[in-house]
């Protein structure tokens, strides 16, 4: 029901790290992939905002902070829950596409000592909780893909993690264990490349797009 594009994984350049070091994309990468995948056959309506005064403990500064709390729902229609016969007009059976408005809730919270600043973000947090129980951008909850997302970034400047890179790669493609190591046969097969020279690889991995 979901379409496939929805929960592809991000390029490794619109995965970001917070001030806690968790990986996350912000919010316009979640907008522009459901318009991109869903067109305008998606709504996110605000049914609770809330803002409270004197709840966080002030800022460094002494400035006095603001806790935001918003739920929403997003809601999209999809268009490939099945087919059903119909009849026109003139009592013609015909096919066509069953559609359904599907909806999930999410629920966000923010801090900030601007009021303003602090309903944005929760509101944009909410957004991505729902994003998330469509598939959107969760398989950065996964140790795995976030250890692949550090190497991605590492691989950039660092032939080491290249390396590494290349590894973790081919594990994922020919579904190996994460324990058990490619040879260097299986590596160059899995990249579709005919030596492990750094160079080549790097190149390879833009071309596919993971750099």
């Amino acid at each position: 029901m979901i379409p496939i594009k929805l929960t592809e994984k991000f390029h490794h350049t619109q995965v970001k790290k917070n001030q806690s070091g968790q990986d996350y994309v912000s919010i316009d990468g979640y907008i522009n992939r459901l318009n991109e995948v869903i067109g305008h056959a998606w709504s996110f309506r605000i049914n609770k905002s809330d803002i409270y005064f004197d709840v966080a403990p002030n800022t460094k500064n002494g400035k006095p902070q603001y806790v935001a709390l918003v739920q929403g729902t997003l809601s999209m229609v999809l268009s490939d829950v099945g087919v059903i016969s119909m009849e026109d007009s003139d009592g013609e059976s015909y096919l066509t596409e069953q559609k359904a408005m599907v909806s999930r809730d999410g629920v966000g919270a923010s801090v900030n000592f601007d009021p303003d600043t602090a309903i944005k973000t929760a509101q944009a947090e909410a957004l991505k909780k729902a994003c998330h129980q469509f598939g959107i951008a969760l398989y950065l909850w996964s140790e795995v893909e976030r250890n692949f997302i550090a190497l991605q970034r590492q691989a950039v400047n660092n032939d080491v993690a290249l390396k590494g890179l290349a590894v973790a790669y081919t594990q994922r493609e020919r579904e190996m264990d994460p324990g058990v190591m490619p040879d260097k046969d299986t590596i160059c097969i899995a990249l579709g490349i005919e030596d492990l020279d750094v160079s080549v690889i790097r190149n390879r991995f833009i071309e596919l797009g993971v750099l």
